[in-house]
């Protein structure tokens, strides 16, 4: 951790101070410790120059023997070597600060050397007594004065000593606690350094996550045109790190230049304005795909209020775009459905009431004369019908009617009856899977779902050319409908695949060929609702259809199917009842609100033998009920004027009696649960336009079911 510019002479300071006290305490002990070891020896040579065998023993010598040479002599050199002594103790004792001094040593030394100097001229031998009255102290008083000098002088350095020592040793403790405390404040510092450090990282790398997460990126310009990007911005346009622009000319280059425009209007009012922009536009990547961003940024003020560059942010928004567009799409389809709906349920009515008196008149004894023509108004009848259901299946809402089907003989089925519809310059091939599984579907959808996409293939080649139809097994994972945003369930699927060597389609149309209405076929010659229509149908059977498309190559479409794992039902001829003597005499409630349909429908069951009471209405199909309960059967629509409806009219009764036997007849297959839930499971539901042999053989099942 880097020291403040505060922090770094206050240490400095701290440290010349520590390092001139510890000199000083230096030089105190080095001359205690030299002490220590030269002023015994000092006081052992002082005694021994004056005490025995020194100068005051050489000095009684002389005197008593003057005749004897050599004891002046040595006498002169111990009193020089005692001066000198007693001169450098003074010294080293006035060094350690101790005062005493060896004055009275000193004089009496003095007076010594006065009486040398006289006895040079005694030549007479003096007596002990003699000497005695002249020498004032003896050796052994000077050893015992000398003593305790020394005793007093080493008494006093010792607690001088003791004194350094205890400062010293304080002094050095306070110093290690100081650094023991320095070192334990940079530590933490340290330790909160690295804390921070990994906090700043922590959050960095909870930024860099959200940015990922969120598609962020961050850039940042200048006013001489320099730009950074971060590498989120890189990723967003397709980038790998170092080869990203540097120049803000450079980056709107990224910009689809039809969004130019209105970005760097944005970009000018803020900057005018020094304030906020936030603009959504397009980029192309390097590899020619387009992202949509959401491009925000705000100008960056010097400290006098100028702009000295801009600052922000950029989204990928692709995803949610794609997310408001499907929603968009899909509100459009719920509305062109609704539409389509209600246009069908009326027509399915329409339908109803051509059909049911057309099956009337073929029952006529005389009408064998115009029985062709019968039989193709019920025969347009009918397409009229699937019509409808078409429109219902784009609406998804049609009413299916699945049985277990074979792709391979459906596919063979719609060639044989569909080739009048091909010009001669096609070439159909087929490549059909042996050991195809078998899936479930509505037949007559699934036929025209395969017919319209053989259409549209031969509609893209006016001048000729090979139309394939190929089967195939094929395992959907989780990947492949993650990868592609499909609403599927991983498993097993039946594959059949239309591919054409046509123009092809655009990539820009590509993306709209599913839209209702919309077709790349002239002004004519299509409606825009074949393949809403098949991907509605396809959607509401579990599957899905998928296109692929090359401009001057061709199309493939290809529908998948989820396989059945276990036998289905196969779809049978449906065919009067051979034996209706069970129904004479029953008694129906026969409830619809389309007068010419409960007329035709009413004349059906009463050639039947059924005893038909009617009611245009489910609030008089109620008063009814209520006046005579003893009805059979009730045979119902749902969608109805009034309070109740079909489903509602089915709830009220069977509130009362639970037994209560029902059919309904609806205009698409989902009325029933939009107006109530007034139906049972083993209930019969049937599809308008209703067939006569399709109401009897219902009449039929549930009176035999009742008894």
């Amino acid at each position: 951790m880097k020291l403040s510019n505060l922090h770094r002479p206050l240490l400095l300071l701290a440290a010349v101070c520590v390092i001139f006290a510890m000199v000083l305490l230096g030089q105190r002990f080095v001359y205690y410790e030299r002490a220590s070891y030269t002023l015994p020896r000092l006081f052992l040579l002082l005694e021994r120059s004056i005490g025995y065998a020194g100068f005051i023993h050489n000095f009684k010598n002389h005197v008593l023997r003057p005749d004897e040479t050599g004891y002046l002599d040595a006498a002169l050199e111990d009193y020089n070597i005692a001066v000198v002594a007693i001169s450098e103790i003074e010294v080293q004792a006035a060094n350690l600060g101790i005062k005493e001094q060896m004055t009275d040593l000193r004089s009496t030394l003095a007076t010594y050397r006065e009486m040398l100097d006289r006895t040079r001229d005694i030549r007479d031998q003096l007596t002990i007594a003699e000497v005695d009255a002249r020498v004032r102290v003896s050796d052994t008083d000077a050893a015992r004065s000398i003593k305790e000098f020394e005793r007093k002088i080493l008494d006093v350095m010792a607690r001088r000593r003791a004194i350094l020592y205890a400062v010293a040793l304080l002094f050095a403790s306070s110093v290690v606690a100081g650094a023991l405390a320095v070192a334990v404040v940079q530590s933490r510092r340290r330790r909160q350094a690295e804390t921070d450090k990994l906090k700043l990282q922590e959050q960095e790398t909870f930024l860099l996550q959200a940015e990922r997460i969120a598609r962020l990126g961050r850039w940042k310009s200048d006013l001489k045109g320099d730009l950074y990007w971060s590498e989120a911005v890189g990723r967003i346009c397709g980038l790998e790190p170092g080869n990203f622009p540097t120049t803000v000319e450079e980056g709107w280059a990224f910009v689809l230049e039809e969004d130019r425009a209105k970005l760097r209007a944005a970009v000018d009012l803020a900057q005018a304005e020094k304030g906020q922009f936030s603009n959504l536009h397009r980029m192309r990547r390097p590899d020619g795909s387009i992202v949509n961003v959401v491009d925000s940024g705000e100008v960056i003020l010097d400290a006098g209020g100028e702009i000295i560059g801009m600052a922000g942010t950029l989204q990928d928004v692709s995803m949610l775009v794609d997310m408001e567009n499907e929603l968009r799409q899909s509100q459009k389809m719920e509305a062109i459905g609704n539409l389509a709906g209600g246009m069908a349920h009326d027509f399915n009515n329409i339908l109803a009431v051509i059909l049911g008196n057309l099956e009337l008149l073929q029952t006529e004894p005389d009408h064998a004369g115009h029985a062709d023509y019968i039989e193709n108004a019920i025969d347009a009848t009918q397409r009229g019908a699937d019509l409808t259901r078409n429109m219902l299946g784009f609406a998804r809402r049609s009413h299916l009617e699945p049985t277990l089907l074979q792709a391979n003989d459906m596919i063979r089925d719609v060639l044989n009856w569909s080739n009048r519809l091909l010009p001669a310059n096609i070439q159909i091939e087929t490549s059909l899977l042996a050991n195809l599984w078998r899936f479930t579907a509505d037949e007559s959808l699934a036929k025209n779902a395969l017919l319209n996409l053989m259409l549209n293939a031969r509609d893209a080649m006016p001048d000729g050319g090979r139309l394939t139809i190929e089967t195939a097994n094929v395992r959907i994972d989780n990947e492949y409908i993650e990868d592609r945003g499909e609403d599927l369930v991983p498993g097993r699927y039946v594959m059949i695949a239309v591919s054409d060597t046509g123009v092809g389609i655009g990539e820009e149309d590509l993306k709209r060929v599913f839209e209702p209405f919309f077709s790349t076929k002239p002004t004519g010659q299509g409606t825009g609702l074949g393949l809403s229509m098949v991907q509605g149908f396809m959607k509401q059977s579990n599957g899905t259809v998928r296109i692929y498309s090359e401009r001057n190559t061709g199309t493939t479409l290809k529908l998948y199917f989820k396989a059945a794992l276990e036998g289905g039902k196969t779809r049978a001829a449906a065919a009067l009842p051979r034996d209706m003597s069970h129904l004479a005499g029953k008694r129906i409630l026969l409830v619809e609100d389309n007068a010419d349909l409960l007329i035709a429908l009413e004349d059906i069951l009463v050639r039947a033998g059924i005893e038909v009471t009617t009611a245009p209405s489910g609030d008089d199909a109620m008063a009814l009920w209520e006046k005579d309960p003893s009805f059979d059967l009730i045979a119902t629509d749902i969608v109805m004027p009034g309070k109740l409806q079909g489903t509602h009219l089915a709830k009220a009764i069977r509130a009362m009696d639970p037994d209560a036997a029902f059919i309904f007849m609806s205009g698409y297959a989902n009325e029933a649960m939009v107006h109530g839930n007034g139906l049972h499971a083993d209930d019969i539901r049937l599809m308008k336009p209703v067939r006569q042999v399709d109401l009897l053989n219902a009449v039929a099942s549930v009176i035999a079911k009742r008894g």
